[in-house]
């Protein structure tokens, strides 16, 4: 079945809710989807609704609505760890890729950061990046849209770090230590954060190792940002996983 947001209407066995535009738009127009076909809506709150295209409710007119009616409700239990992801994003549509990941890795706030060496400074960007998320959600299958905490400087959202257990993205030292997975406690809230691709500064790094966070390395290279985020968030699902 394909996937479609629907986030502003209560989702309940039997009750006929109507698609937004731009996802009636999807189904009727480019889909071409007929009465009687099944869909899926999510709500991007854990969510998940099997529904049923109704028939146009004004014949003989083009149909400008999609109209479902709700055959069963799923509520998705919340994942068991909440896994906060603070990025310094990375130039253009580099940050598309980095928001598709990490939706369907499962982070669930993703809060942009400010740091010395950081080369964009969005502005305007967030509704752009709500509907990238939307869309991978729906791609996905993913019921949890991550939220986004508005652009903070590096040293405010240091500050404001409430998570359990953090990490962050880091070029190798000599005095690392590997993480182990019998080193980790079970945290219920993490945090991961990765840097721009010319890395925390040497003040940053000290500075989240002060607060407490621990060093992930994968590999002895400097990785672009779109490449560390999927490759981090897998070794920090491996080792919470353990």
């Amino acid at each position: 079945m394909r996937n479609f947001y629907c986030p502003d209407q209560p989702l309940t066995p039997d009750c006929t809710v109507e698609l937004p535009a731009a996802e009636s738009t999807h189904a009727l127009r480019v889909l071409r989807l007929q009465a009687g076909d099944r869909l899926q809506l999510l709500n991007g709150s854990g969510i998940r609704a099997e529904a049923e295209l109704l028939p146009p409710t004004n014949a003989g007119r083009r149909q400008q609505e999609a109209h479902c009616r709700i055959i069963a409700v799923e509520h998705c239990p919340e994942p068991a760890i909440a896994l906060h992801l603070y990025i310094a994003p990375p130039r253009g549509k580099n940050m598309d890729a980095v928001l598709r990941t990490a939706t369907e890795l499962g982070v669930i706030r993703i809060t942009p950061i400010l740091c010395r060496y950081g080369v964009a400074k969005p502005e305007n960007d967030k509704d752009s990046w709500q509907q990238t998320l939307i869309a991978a959600c729906k791609q996905s299958g993913n019921p949890f849209q991550p939220a986004i905490s508005p652009l903070q400087a590096f040293h405010d959202a240091l500050a404001g770090h409430d998570a359990t257990t953090g990490f962050f993205g880091a070029v190798p030292r000599d005095n690392d230590q590997p993480i182990q997975p019998g080193d980790l406690p079970s945290p219920h809230t993490v945090s991961l954060w990765i840097g721009p691709e010319g890395g925390f500064s040497l003040e940053e790094d000290e500075a989240l190792r002060t607060a407490g966070l621990r060093a992930l390395t994968i590999g002895p290279w400097i990785l672009r940002v779109e490449t560390a985020v999927p490759a981090l968030l897998g070794a920090l699902y491996g080792l919470l996983e353990h």
